[in-house]
């Protein structure tokens, strides 16, 4: 257990005192562990490179870029119209649909991060004039942000796959019901909020056939947004490919969009979009490929040291609950999940973690939609709420004011939490269906 003390203390440290970046700072952890342990660097090296030469990691960077094409060709504007349209004349529509929209849009672009700056662009002006104070934007946004990684595709699921060597798209759909949940329960807490205030819209009453036409100019304007989960799970469950090869073709999508649009000249900005899409998406990608580097070298050492044994031997014989076991790991995702990042989380977690759950009988599966959840929530979890500090630059608010909105959302966090602990039909109700 002392290699875990080394490694951890060192991670955090460099982490939370020093700033260094998690993934240089998980380096360094796992480089002191090594040296203490006296294992040859050469299987270091060598737990780096094989987890990089793996092929459904390949899928990683090819869904940030298709990600990236389609946030910077500004798709999320056609999305909300398109949201809008069907939703629109329900009392706290504007709220609704900024919930609709961020689950759409973060299907597209896997990232909390990126649904909250792009949907509050667009909406954060149009709640605000509707009466909607700044602090319950920048709380609704915050608590949106990571419904994307609910509804698949998403990279923390390939990454839980990676860690867990589990099938990704069974982790993928594992997160659809608890994602339809949070939809739901935070329209109750919208309406609650805000809707049962507002006035009933008097719409214009259009006949059949207008409504039907303007159905579907909207629906072919936002077809391209559409289009692309249905071509990446119905390829990936039709077994025309893998996840990893949908990563490939979702990310040549990307490009026939931007090149369509230049084509038709709907666009004059398509290279401009190109050049930017590629940047952010080298950046994301680079991050991303450090981070499971140096993790998969923390997890080998772990490994080796027999900490990962030592650690379900302890669960197996103080704990024969799996009741309990849960509990203490919700405890514990949602500690780490308050300050670290949720793809570092998962890789550093999801090692030490899954194999006492496995021998006390839980779903790896299951447990992956435990993980995904719990870690997603520490986005709007105070201090260290990455959703919440970005919210608040996107509309300009105070963190505290946002924070003192926040906990409504946080209680429907909390309970959905409970709910795909306790309840794995959520989670493998549709996993079981596609089998």
């Amino acid at each position: 257990m002392i290699t875990l003390v080394i490694f951890l203390s060192l991670f955090f440290g460099l982490c939370l005192f020093l700033r260094v970046p998690a993934g240089f700072a998980m380096g360094i952890g796992a480089a002191a562990a090594f040296a203490y342990n006296g294992f040859s660097t050469n299987q270091m090296s060598q737990a780096i490179y094989n987890q990089l030469d793996n092929l459904p990691f390949l899928a990683i960077p090819m869904f940030i870029f298709a990600g990236a094409v389609m946030e910077h060709a500004q798709i999320s504007d056609s999305l909300i119209r398109w949201i809008q349209f069907f939703i629109g004349k329900i009392r706290g529509s504007l709220g609704v649909v900024t919930i609709f929209a961020s689950a759409a849009f973060g299907i597209i672009t896997g990232s909390a991060m990126a649904t909250i700056s792009a949907i509050g662009r667009i909406m954060g002006p149009s709640l605000e004039k509707n009466g909607y104070s700044k602090p319950y934007i920048g709380a609704l946004l915050a608590s949106c942000g990571f419904l994307g990684i609910m509804i698949p595709p998403s990279i923390p699921g390939i990454m839980y796959g990676s860690a867990s060597g589990q099938s990704i798209a069974d982790v993928w759909i594992s997160t659809i019901g608890p994602g339809f949940l949070f939809i739901a329960l935070y329209c109750v807490v919208n309406y609650l909020k805000v809707g049962r205030f507002e006035k009933r819209q008097e719409a214009p009453k259009l006949t059949t056939s207008v409504y039907v036409r303007t159905a579907l100019v909207n629906t072919w304007q936002t077809l391209p947004a559409l289009i692309m989960p249905i071509i990446i799970f119905g390829g990936i469950y039709s077994g025309v490919f893998t996840p990893t090869e949908a990563g490939a073709v979702s990310c040549v999508y990307g490009l026939v969009y931007v090149i369509i649009r230049f084509i038709l000249r709907k666009s004059n900005t398509s290279m401009k979009v190109l050049m930017q899409s590629a940047y952010s998406a080298s950046i994301a990608t680079g991050t991303v490929v450090v981070l499971a580097a140096f993790a998969n070298a923390a997890g080998r050492v772990i490994t080796l040291s027999g900490v990962s044994n030592a650690m379900t031997q302890f669960v197996t014989t103080n704990i024969d609950s799996p009741f309990i076991y849960l509990l203490l790991v919700n405890i514990i995702y949602l500690f780490v999940g308050t300050f670290l990042e949720l793809n570092c989380a998962v890789l550093i977690l999801v090692p030490l973690l899954l194999p006492p759950a496995m021998a006390l009988g839980i779903d790896p599966i299951h447990f992956g939609a435990i993980t995904l959840v719990n870690l997603s929530v520490g986005n709007l979890t105070p201090p260290f709420a990455q959703g919440i500090f970005m919210a608040s630059k996107v509309i300009d608010a105070s963190f505290v004011d946002i924070v003192s909105e926040i906990w409504p959302f946080l209680i429907v966090a909390f309970i959905v939490i409970l709910v795909v602990t306790y309840f794995p039909p959520l989670s493998l109700f549709l996993v079981n269906l596609v089998q």
